[in-house]
């Protein structure tokens, strides 16, 4: 494949769905284009995204390092975000290129055209992810959830309660255009996993053992 001068590549990652029912990606973008995406679903994705990017990068003879790199950061799977965003911040390291990161509810809402939908997507015990157009994601009991004044609901969460009293719209996993298309806008900034609850997991009650000489 040969580059034209001035076009502007994107590699993208998304691991939000792995382990879910949605789907997972990794591809390569040029301009406004596909060259190449691959999708995964399953409890297994997370497994499949350095053998996937490499595949896709040799497939397609990216030789040469892309001008940015951008991924789904949450929320989503543990598992699948870790992975996701730590091979994806790893490769940017190497390639020396800048890293944007949306959220699961901008990329379905780029999927959708539908700005102003706020995105619910299932948590553990009982909860949900709320990822409105404006202000920070939030976990919420199923129960104490308040759509009221919302435009529109979407998201993998949405079967969880009955009685909206505003449209539901269909959720539909991101692509990768989708993502990048969420993007536009978005400062350059360090891939961190937006996992919402705090860490369940605690410092041993006798403290970490010393750093090894």
């Amino acid at each position: 494949m040969s580059v034209r001068a001035g076009s502007v590549r994107t590699v993208v990652f998304n691991g939000a769905g792995a382990g879910t029912g949605l789907t997972s990606l990794v591809a390569l973008v040029e301009d406004g284009h596909v060259v190449a995406e691959k999708l995964m679903a399953g409890r297994g994705a997370s497994e499949h995204f350095a053998p996937a990017i490499r595949e896709l990068l040799t497939q397609n003879n990216w030789t040469m390092p892309p001008d940015r790199v951008v991924a789904v950061i949450g929320p989503g799977s543990f598992t699948g975000l870790r992975s996701s965003l730590s091979l994806a911040a790893g490769l940017a390291a190497g390639w020396n290129c800048p890293t944007i990161g949306v959220t699961l509810g901008a990329a379905i809402r780029a999927t959708l055209a539908r700005p102003d939908a706020v995105c619910v997507s299932i948590a553990r015990r009982g909860r949900v992810f709320v990822d409105p157009p404006h202000g920070p994601v939030t976990a919420s009991q199923t129960a104490d959830l308040d759509p009221t004044g919302w435009a529109c609901v979407t998201g993998d969460a949405v079967s969880e309660k009955t009685g909206w009293p505003c449209p539901v719209l269909p959720c539909e996993a991101p692509y990768a255009l989708d993502i990048v298309q969420a993007a536009q806008g978005v400062p350059p900034g360090p891939l961190m996993p937006l996992y919402v609850d705090p860490p369940e997991a605690k410092p041993p009650a006798a403290g970490l053992r010393p750093a090894p000489l």
